[in-house]
């Protein structure tokens, strides 16, 4: 039988890792200075050496992928009838706040657990109010 491959430890961190780290952590400011410059001149030299075709190339191509990254809502898209979306009603109510959650809400989502302390609504002025509590001739149920 074969050996069994490991699988990748990407939430670990290695020997090599943590050194780099640990070199980062401790440079002064000059040597973060210095670093930094480096790479300003590097990268100047890198778009030097590109023609200006592969330049307006890249960003063409970087535009293009940032624009598709974007569009998450697809108005012809039927999002209510699909089979895996399905996020329940707002069951649960937050032990600080006292605000309405879904079921699979992250816990400090509405006050950061109790730190965030936002002052009373007052009551909304007329028609709003009668709108809001369905009184008002125009409101839907």
């Amino acid at each position: 039988m074969p050996a069994r491959r490991k699988a990748a430890n990407l939430g670990f961190r290695t020997k090599k890792s943590a050194s780099m780290q640990n070199i980062k952590a401790h440079r002064r400011d000059e040597q973060i200075q210095q670093d930094n410059a480096d790479v300003l001149v590097s990268m100047a030299r890198f778009r030097e050496s590109q023609s200006q075709e592969a330049r307006d190339e890249r960003n063409r191509r970087r535009k293009l992928e940032q624009r598709q990254a974007r569009r998450y809502y697809e108005p012809h898209v039927e999002y209510y009838a699909h089979s895996k979306v399905d996020i329940g009603t707002m069951g649960k109510e937050s032990p600080h706040c006292h605000a309405l959650k879904f079921k699979n809400e992250a816990a400090g989502l509405c006050c950061a657990s109790g730190k965030v302390q936002l002052p009373q609504i007052k009551t909304p002025p007329e028609p709003l109010h009668g709108l809001l509590i369905s009184t008002n001739p125009d409101s839907i149920m």
